[in-house]
Order: structure tokens, then C-alpha cells, then sequence
């Protein structure tokens, strides 16, 4: 597999921008843009110049497209070629550039000083467009919805977007300008203007990927990473029984390695758990338990940490999440999966743990709740009636004096 460099989706805007400015001189950026520049050198041919011009520039936007696509999936060097895009939406990029250069030029010449609004506002929406079609095909780009509702997630981080657009447009005028007349005028202009070009496709890149969750967009990167992550996780495990067979705790040791550098998946932990019951290290058992768990709780696999919970009750009776947030969601996910007596275990571990916290009555309540499940009526019955001392303003004092006065009936029919 290829090696690429990834890029953190946390990276602030200015690291961004200073890796944009070199980002068009590397690999085959450079080589597009230089090659495009002696190209468009042929222009100066009598006959065949507007051709040149088009091809030319047709060549550097759909790599500078690709170049956006690769950015927003997180990569941080330029494409080796344009090879993704395919013909309907490469046609589609030029012909709405081009329109849009045609509106600059041609509706302040057409409306007066009014078209100038005009060529504003079809230059401020113009990147969101581009942005669009490469990931929502030419409908989502066609469609001003789209814009609007992208903008209002991406931000101010837009706005400053489509100034250093407009900047970067002035650039390529200033530079039309001082090179006019000069002997290496054409190919001077276009390495500016192919470099500025994709410059500008760079940062719209980079704006998806820095804002991908409030897109709703995976970068292709992130799989990768976790494609790779998963190939070195399965080869670590190969080695880890081949090394157990012999010394079962240098196995144990390269998995504890693997844990501490974070996001381990289930199998390691799974693996580890077992090299440390065949060595009896129970103590680190629990520990690990207790880590676990509460990695699993944050990531909403509740029902695999009420598996390790059990072991951990296996192992240690007493055994209880050491942070309310994780023994609270626990208590209530063991209760809705059926584990009566384990969400009894854990919610009176709660109120003995942290009493005055303000969801140790809820917890009171669903112990109350296991116990009637559990057929201990009276037990419940008396818990409930501690609760009521306890907590008489509590807003859940309503839901006590009902499931109270249901198990006393049920009592007296008995």
C-alpha cells in the first residue's frame, strides 16, 4: 500500500495556509503547472491560440479539482493525476467557471455599476459551487439551497475563504499587468495564475476537511487510517501468540504497549484480558476493567462494557465503575437488556458511592424497580421508603409514591 501523508482534521487555518503556499510547488502540482505554462506558449500561434488557451486552462482547473477532492479527504500531497473525476462533472467544473468568468467581465460592461453587484455575488458563491460538485454532484451545485445551508455550517471560515479568493483573482490582474509586453510574457502569467488556481482549490479543500463533521462528510483519509490501523492490529496479534507460546508475558507486555498509545480495538483488549487470567494477574484485570469500561461507556457500546463488567464481577464481587458517568448509563442499559441483577448491583453501587449526587435517586429508584423484578417486594418497598426521607423535594418523588403504593397492594393480595 502506497504511503500518504495525512493530515489532523483539528489543524487551525493558519497551519493550512501555510501549507498551502508550498503545497502547489510539490510533486506533480509543480509539474501540472509548469507543463501547462510551456503549453499555453502555443497560443502565440496564429490560428490556434483560443484552442491553446482552452485546453490549457480546462487542464489546470480538473487537476486543481482533483486537488480539492484529495485535500477534503485529508491527504496532504497533490494527486498524482487527475483520475477521479469523471467527464460529466469535469464538463460540468468548466462550464460553470466559465460562466462565471464570463459574468465578471462581461455584466459590469453590460449593467454599469450594477453589474459589479452582480460579479460580487457570483464570485462569492462560485467556490461553495465548486465545493459542491465535488462531493454532491451538479445537481447539489446547481441548486442555491445547497450554498446557503453549506455556508451557514462552514461559518465565518467561508467568508474569509472567498476574500482570499478575491485577493488571489487581483494577483493574477496585478500579474496580467506587469508582465504585459515582456519577452516571457504568456508562460510567466500562467505559472502565476496555474499556481494561484490551485492555491484557491487547496484552501476549498482544506475548508471541508477541517469542517467534515458539520458536513456530514467521511474523508477517504480517515478510512485509510483505520484500514491501516486495523492490518498492523491483526499482525500484532499474529506476533502476540507466536510470542505467548514461549513467554506469556512479553506477550503481555507488547499489548499493554499497544493500549497505552490509545484506540486499541476489542480484539486486543480481548487478548489481553485473557493473557492476564492465564497468568492470575487479577488485580490488573480489574484495573484494565475499569479503563475499558470506561472508554466503551463514551463510545456507546454499552452492551460490550456490561460484558466486562460481568467479568470484573466475576473476579472481584464488589467490583463497581469508579466515575458516575459510567456506572449510571450502565445501571440503566443492564435493566433495559434483561441483566436485572447486575443493574441492581450497579445502581445501589451508585448510591453508596456517591450519595449526594442528584442522580442517586433515579438510581434508588430503578434498584427499587430490579428488586420487584427480582421478586424481593419487601426490600423493595423498604428502599422506598428510605428514598422518600431522603429526597422528599426530589422531582422524582411522584414516580416513588406510585411504584410504593402498586408494590404494598400487591403485598396485601399475596
Amino acid at each position: 500500500m502506497p504511503r500518504h501523508a495525512i493530515v489532523d482534521a483539528d489543524t487551525g487555518f493558519a497551519e493550512r495556509l501555510r501549507h498551502g503556499v508550498r503545497y502547489p510547488l510539490r510533486g506533480p502540482a509543480i509539474i501540472t503547472i509548469v507543463a501547462v505554462a510551456l503549453f499555453n506558449v502555443l497560443s502565440l500561434v496564429p490560428g490556434v491560440g483560443p484552442l491553446i488557451l482552452i485546453l490549457g486552462w480546462s487542464a489546470v482547473y480538473v487537476y486543481a479539482f482533483e486537488c480539492l477532492r484529495h485535500t477534503a479527504d485529508g491527504f496532504g500531497d497533490p494527486p498524482e493525476l487527475a483520475i477521479d473525476t469523471d467527464q460529466g462533472t469535469a464538463t460540468a467544473l468548466i462550464v460553470i467557471q466559465l460562466v462565471g468568468a464570463a459574468l465578471s467581465v462581461l455584466a459590469p460592461f453590460f449593467l454599469g455599476f450594477s453589474g459589479f453587484f452582480v460579479s460580487l455575488a457570483f464570485g462569492f458563491v462560485l467556490p461553495i459551487i465548486t465545493m459542491s460538485l465535488a462531493f454532491d454532484g451538479v445537481g447539489a451545485a446547481l441548486n442555491p439551497f445547497t450554498w446557503f445551508a453549506v455556508i451557514a455550517r462552514l461559518g465565518s471560515a467561508y467568508f474569509v475563504l472567498v476574500a482570499i479568493v478575491l485577493l488571489t483573482s487581483l494577483m493574477q490582474i496585478g500579474a496580467r499587468h506587469a508582465l504585459a509586453g515582456t519577452p516571457l510574457s504568456v508562460p510567466l502569467f500562467y505559472l502565476v495564475a496555474n499556481y494561484l488556481t490551485i492555491f484557491n482549490f487547496y484552501l476549498m479543500g482544506s475548508l471541508i476537511h477541517q469542517h467534515h463533521e458539520k458536513l456530514g462528510y467521511r474523508p477517504k483519509a480517515d478510512a485509510l487510517v483505520a484500514e491501516t490501523r486495523r492490518n498492523a492490529d491483526d499482525d500484532l496479534l499474529a506476533h502476540v501468540d507466536v510470542v505467548a507460546a514461549t513467554d506469556p508475558a512479553a506477550a503481555t507486555d507488547l499489548l499493554t504497549e499497544r493500549i497505552r498509545g490509545g484506540s486499541a480495538p476489542p480484539p486486543v483488549h480481548t487478548r489481553y484480558r485473557v493473557l492476564l487470567r492465564q497468568a492470575g494477574r487479577l488485580p490488573e484485570l480489574l484495573v484494565h476493567g475499569q479503563i475499558w469500561i470506561a472508554a466503551l461507556v463514551a463510545q456507546n457500546e454499552t452492551r460490550r462494557a456490561l460484558g466486562v463488567v460481568k467479568d470484573c464481577l466475576d473476579i472481584e464481587p464488589a467490583f463497581l465503575p469508579d466515575a458516575p458517568e459510567t456506572a449510571g448509563p450502565l445501571a440503566d442499559a443492564a435493566a433495559h437488556a434483561g441483566m436485572p441483577r447486575i443493574a441492581l448491583h450497579l445502581a445501589t453501587g451508585y448510591r453508596t458511592a456517591w450519595p449526594r449526587d442528584f442522580g442517586a435517586l433515579h438510581y434508588g429508584l430503578l434498584a427499587a424497580r430490579m428488586l420487584e423484578r427480582l421478586g424481593e417486594r419487601g426490600e423493595a418497598i423498604a428502599l422506598l421508603d428510605r428514598l422518600r426521607v431522603e429526597a422528599p423535594d426530589h422531582p422524582l418523588q411522584t414516580d416513588i409514591a406510585e411504584l410504593a403504593r402498586s408494590l404494598r397492594e400487591q403485598e396485601a393480595r399475596a
